[in-house]
């Protein structure tokens, strides 16, 4: 069967890396990437269990979303703001100690259950279905959403069309042509086969962005949360294992690489 990129169109791949079950092919005209096969649906998120990580370790996760509002208020105004896949709510938290008027909309039954309880204004679904008003919002955020919809250019066009003209639509993604994804190959955590549909280049997505509408106000490469973890006779059960886990972690303090790219990228955009 011929598979056309569902970002571009394109039909001309080649093969970055995969398993015997799995491969992921980067688009050669857009450069951004697709998982083979596809994984079986983008709407296995009700019970999701993955805000719980955030629960966990919540002192970094708080960091990391005071950081992407920083990103944000530098380049965007600060008024109306929705959180698309709001988790555990922490930056719909730091956005309003930040003076946004934050709402969130996640698709996780037990994260709208624990946001809700920590008093914050969620609202539960997936933001395909959603039905907010055109030219609502200031600013949206999807942190790690795109990757996993069959659909992302009717995401984007949907969000384009929820943001007000000058607005700002802010996205965070991993970035598989970082140096840890390089040199790990099937082995790095950010791939995740049987959940995420497309692996974004930030010229890719800067391509797709472009195409609908929203013009590039700035961008920032980052990295995936790679901490020291202690390692034990069951760490290789499990990808990454604390082995793999503190190369990563090792490769990235000392950035190595000729030169060393981060993999996750944060991108914002406005509406004209």
């Amino acid at each position: 069967m011929d598979f056309k990129c569902r970002i571009c169109g394109g039909n001309q791949f080649k093969r970055v890396t995969g398993r015997s079950t799995w491969e992921i092919r980067a688009c050669l005209f857009c450069t951004n990437a697709s998982t083979f096969p596809l994984p079986i649906s983008d709407r296995q998120y009700n019970d999701h269990p993955f805000f719980k990580y955030s629960i966990k370790d919540a002192y970094r996760w708080r960091l990391a979303a005071a950081g992407l509002i920083r990103f944000i208020t530098k380049s965007c105004s600060r008024g109306s703001l929705l959180d698309v896949g709001s988790g555990g709510g922490f930056v719909i938290e730091e956005a309003l100690a930040a003076g946004f008027q934050a709402q969130g909309i996640d698709a996780s039954h037990l994260a709208v259950i624990y946001a809700r309880s920590r008093g914050l204004p969620v609202q539960e679904g997936y933001f395909q279905d959603s039905s907010f008003s055109q030219s609502t919002f200031d600013v949206i955020i999807m942190n790690h959403v795109l990757e996993h919809v069959t659909d992302p250019r009717g995401l984007l066009i949907k969000a384009y069309n929820l943001i007000r003209p000058g607005g700002c639509l802010c996205l965070g993604q991993t970035n598989y042509l970082g140096t840890v994804p390089r040199i790990f190959g099937s082995y790095w955590y950010g791939w995740v086969p049987s959940e995420h549909y497309t692996h974004f280049s930030l010229s890719g997505i800067s391509y797709l962005l472009k195409n609908i509408g929203f013009q590039i106000k700035a961008t920032k490469i980052t990295t995936l949360f790679w901490d020291w973890q202690r390692i034990t006779a069951l760490s290789f059960q499990h990808w990454p294992g604390a082995f793999l886990n503190n190369l990563a972690a090792f490769i990235t303090r000392i950035k190595f690489g000729f030169p060393f790219v981060g993999d996750q990228f944060n991108i914002l955009a406005s509406r004209n």
